[in-house]
């Protein structure tokens, strides 16, 4: 960590320097900086692998700074939240289209996206950083995706795909929630990226590109040529799994099995429990869809838990044990079997149903009095 507090891209904190620099971040400062490149606080990856609860952040937060200088902050934390909400109650309806967009998107993801060669520089760059370091700024993907949902005219489901397969911090109600927030089929509005937004969060300048127009030229204008031509597949991964350190005939005589997710690997769970700890990671979603990266990181995050094994089959091998089975809750591993504990939320206690939009989920936040006093 650098004197003033700052992660370094990729520098990863066991959990009690991670609990010290949350402590550290200047909430005024986020506010004033998360909308630039390199402003953003770089801890997606901790709680998209369940290091840390948002419940945890926000209380951390909220040590050195005021609930009124942490209020973006913890809004930012809150549309996390939102999103699994979301996934909790519409479940596989988050893969497609929440509301039909007005015109047919292309089938496909355009080829100089893939590889790195849109003709816009600060695109290029963060299109290459995800795929070297499986991270880029919130910022970044939402011009991304702008550009190829909005400005190409593609399917918003194939990019993505194809972001969430190098994401680190890659969560599918973060990740395709928020593509279908940019591509104008959640809430009905479109994002558009624009020269001028984009030199200006991250300081550099391009002038003359096919984005340096208004937002209203924009939104009509042609494809440009560098996007025209598109790609249905998809890169495909040669990783390499972790090898399993446990079989299921192991576990056939054990009363009871703490079982973790590659989204749920708290190193502080249940720490007095003797029960066998075991991480289980699906070959199938895992062998050919997601980068080296992606692995890398799972295996960082099950290396801190102490004495996990590692099983990789399908969770349904799991169903024939007779054997209790304790995990934490994530959305997306409803089918997963055994008993689940109740999710750790920053507000549990607004009712479980679908909010349209975040500003709908948000007023009952402030109805129900469940954010600390503020003044916007």
């Amino acid at each position: 960590m650098s004197k003033k507090g700052k992660l370094t891209l990729l520098q990863r904190l066991s959990k009690k320097q991670l609990i010290d620099y949350i402590k550290s971040i200047n909430a005024s400062d986020y506010t004033a900086r998360r909308n630039y490149l390199g402003g953003s606080t770089q801890i997606s990856e901790y709680i998209t692998r369940g290091a840390i609860s948002l419940p945890q952040v926000r209380d951390l937060i909220l040590i050195n700074n005021s609930a009124n200088d942490a209020f973006k902050l913890i809004n930012e934390l809150s549309w996390r939240e939102y999103w699994q909400l979301v996934w909790r109650v519409r479940g596989d309806e988050i893969f497609e289209y929440i509301k039909l967009l007005p015109f047919k998107p292309r089938q496909g993801i355009p080829t100089a996206v893939l590889n790195a060669n849109t003709g816009i520089t600060v695109l290029d760059e963060g299109i290459r950083q995800l795929k070297d370091t499986g991270y880029i700024d919130n910022h970044m993907r939402m011009w991304i995706a702008g550009l190829v949902c909005n400005v190409a005219r593609c399917d918003w489901k194939i990019g993505a795909n194809w972001m969430h397969s190098y994401l680190i911090d890659g969560d599918f109600a973060s990740n395709h929630l928020s593509w279908q927030w940019v591509a104008g089929s959640y809430t009905g509005k479109a994002y558009l990226p624009q020269q001028d937004n984009i030199n200006k969060y991250s300081n550099t300048e391009q002038p003359g590109s096919y984005l340096d127009k208004p937002y209203e030229v924009l939104e009509k204008m042609e494809i440009p040529p560098e996007l025209l031509e598109i790609t249905g597949t998809l890169p495909s991964f040669g990783v390499t799994l972790p090898q399993s350190t446990i079989n299921v005939q192991e576990l056939s005589n054990e009363p009871e099995i703490l079982l973790y997710s590659p989204w749920t690997l708290d190193p502080d769970w249940l720490p007095k429990s003797k029960a066998p700890r075991v991480l289980l990671i699906d070959e199938d979603m895992f062998r050919n869809t997601y980068s080296q990266n992606v692995l890398d990181s799972i295996m960082w995050f099950a290396n801190e838990i102490k004495d996990l094994k590692i099983l990789c089959a399908e969770p349904q091998v799991l169903s024939a044990l007779h054997t209790q089975i304790i995990r934490k809750d994530y959305p997306g591993t409803v089918d997963w079997p055994g008993r689940v504990e109740k999710p750790e939320l920053l507000y549990s206690a607004i009712p479980e149903k679908f909010y349209p939009s975040f500003s709908s989920y948000w007023k009952q936040v402030e109805k129900l009095q469940l954010f600390p006093n503020h003044r916007i």
